[in-house]
């Protein structure tokens, strides 16, 4: 996008998903405590781009490539995200949101008047009449303070577009146990699955300790599969991080293509 000014630019820029834009205005966007990932989270860790920024950080080969100024597997990637381990997130959004944001038609008015809030557009006819009406629509809404409600789908125009919506919690969840294999490499995938907080519907053994009684086989028949149904979603997680952070590295979040 072309505004007469740079903070124009980004203060008129529109995405594909809720950026994390801590305002009244984005609030209604986010409606920040259903889509919070976990209690009591920051609301920017609502938007999928801090989860894309979030998982980056767990890619050996970006985190070898910033150790070494750029030099590395992705020093292409570099060049547009930068060091993103020595500053926070927020920080860090304030000067590459436009790698996420949509391109518009707005002409830049050089000789413009400062007091003057008029814009011009441009119409290309080869876009989609839904995504003009769209970008016509934000910049209304923009201009009396409303946040625009979310586009249609449509094809995106960002450098780095969103490859598929998904939730903040399940982003959450599989960060979590990404991070946990990590810290404790020998842990079972149903141990990692109780440090992560999922909950297994464990049956109590018997009162008086019987082993072979119909009850006390039923139940531990029982408590095998929950323990295994808690197992496979740990490694189906871990499946799905890996795949996550192998594809951030190529530019494209969240993509995992394998369960």
């Amino acid at each position: 996008m072309v505004t007469n000014k740079a903070t124009e630019t980004l203060q008129s820029s529109s995405f594909m998903t809720a950026p994390p834009i801590i305002h009244m205005a984005s609030k209604r966007r986010f409606r920040a405590r259903r889509n919070l990932p976990y209690k009591d989270a920051k609301p920017y860790k609502a938007s999928l781009y801090y989860w894309w920024w979030a998982f980056l950080k767990r890619s050996r080969h970006y985190q070898n490539t910033c150790a070494r100024n750029g030099k590395g597997n992705l020093s292409k990637l570099y060049q547009d995200f930068g060091d993103i381990f020595n500053v926070g997130f927020l920080t860090w959004w304030g000067s590459h949101q436009m790698l996420f944001a949509e391109n518009t038609a707005l002409i830049e008015r050089v000789d413009a008047d400062p007091l003057d809030s008029t814009l011009l557009y441009q119409i290309d006819p080869q876009r989609p009449l839904s995504q003009i009406q769209e970008e016509i629509k934000a910049l209304h809404m923009h201009a009396h303070a409303i946040m625009p409600v979310a586009p249609p789908k449509q094809t995106s125009s960002a450098k780095y577009p969103i490859y598929t919506n998904v939730s903040a919690h399940t982003l959450h969840k599989v960060l979590t146990i990404w991070d946990l294999r990590c810290a404790h490499p020998g842990t079972s995938a149903y141990d990692l699955g109780v440090l992560a907080g999922f909950k297994a519907n464990i049956l109590a053994p018997p009162k008086y300790g019987e082993t072979r009684t119909r009850a006390a086989i039923k139940t531990k028949a029982h408590n095998k599969q929950a323990r295994t149904s808690i197992a496979n979603q740990s490694n189906r997680y871990l499946r799905t991080a890996e795949q996550y952070i192998d594809n951030v590295g190529r530019g494209e979040f969240p993509k995992a293509l394998r369960r």
